[in-house]
């Protein structure tokens, strides 16, 4: 048998959590993530062509930090070949971005041909955007929004992969029903 002592300490601390615990379950419900912004910067190309990621606000970008020695930057950049294919006529930009210093710069050019890559291949030569992404290993992939916000990270890369960033693209770009002469019809 509870007294009534005790009833009434467990009143008093129920009329005092109740409401902190309404007060906690309504600001995160209602509260957004707040997403982080990546940060701005130009590098060149393998065409000497300078690249300003703000110049590509309002698309969808995948930056993807690799190099010439890892095996695994190669293999995700190989496994994101036929998905950016199919995006790209979207609107969707890949920059690739080497990190390799000034021994292995001049592998890179060939490697992209031999791998029939379609990315923007841009070069970090002093790791300056990779200390801004504040990047410790590669591969490291990020995807962004139209206003440059990123919604992605994947750090290192695993066989499948690519399907998690596959998933995040068919939200973004919605498969258009049926076919438009269909809906004239």
């Amino acid at each position: 048998m509870i007294s009534d002592k005790t009833k009434g300490n467990i009143t008093k601390k129920v009329i005092v959590y109740i409401p902190i615990f309404l007060l906690v379950l309504f600001f995160s419900i209602g509260a957004e993530e707040e997403l982080e912004k990546a940060p701005s910067f130009s590098l060149k190309s393998i065409e000497n062509e300078t690249v300003y990621l703000d110049s590509l606000l309002g698309q969808y970008v995948i930056i993807d930090f690799w190099a010439v020695y890892c095996k695994s930057c190669i293999q995700g950049l190989d496994a994101m070949k036929d998905i950016f294919s199919e995006y790209k006529e979207k609107g969707l930009v890949y920059l690739a971005i080497n990190e390799d210093g000034p021994r292995n710069i001049s592998k890179i050019p060939g490697l992209v041909k031999g791998h029939k890559w379609e990315y923007t291949v841009l070069y970090d030569k002093n790791g300056e955007v990779k200390e801004l992404f504040g990047i410790q290993t590669i591969p490291e992939v990020y995807l962004l929004d139209e206003e440059g916000n990123i919604i992605l990270r994947r750090k290192g890369f695993i066989d499948g992969d690519e399907n998690v960033i596959k998933e995040k693209l068919e939200e973004l770009y919605p498969e258009e029903e049926g076919n438009p002469e269909e809906k004239l019809n």
